[in-house]
Order: C-alpha cells, then sequence, then structure tokens
C-alpha cells in the first residue's frame, strides 16, 4: 500500500508524490511525478526527501521558464 500527496510550490504549481508503506526490505520507497525516486528507513524521512527533490526540480523549473522569458524580452528589446 502507497499514500500519494500533492506538493505545492510557492508558485502555485502542483506536483505529486508517493510514499510506500514499509516493504519485505523494511524500508519505505518514494517517488515523485517528475521522476524522482529513492528510499528512507523512516517514513518521515521519505516525505522529506520526496518534498526535497521536488522543491529542487520546480525551483530548477521556474529558473529557466524565468530566464526563457527574461530572454525574450531581452531580444525584442533589442530588436525595436
Amino acid at each position: 500500500m502507497s499514500q500519494s500527496f500533492t506538493y505545492i510550490d510557492v508558485a502555485g504549481n502542483q506536483a505529486q508524490y508517493t510514499v510506500s508503506e514499509r516493504g519485505l526490505d523494511d524500508d519505505f520507497h518514494w517517488s515523485t511525478d517528475h521522476g524522482d525516486r529513492g528510499v528512507a528507513s523512516v517514513f518521515e524521512d521519505a516525505q522529506f526527501r520526496a518534498r526535497a527533490a521536488l522543491k529542487d526540480s520546480m525551483a530548477a523549473n521556474r529558473r529557466s521558464d524565468e530566464a526563457a522569458r527574461t530572454s525574450k524580452y531581452a531580444v525584442r528589446w533589442r530588436s525595436r
């Protein structure tokens, strides 16, 4: 069995992560809808790691989007 959660970042973007119940290996497996995955020995640590992975991924996406918008603006500004 697993539990799914929604993480909402400061910009209002949403992403999902899932933490499985303790498995045969006695660990908690986690994954995100961004493709990150990992293992932790404690449920709370698995949640923390999944959220941290999403925070990093979503922040990188925001920076990439902001850079793209800035470069488009700069190109338009120079062309006039």
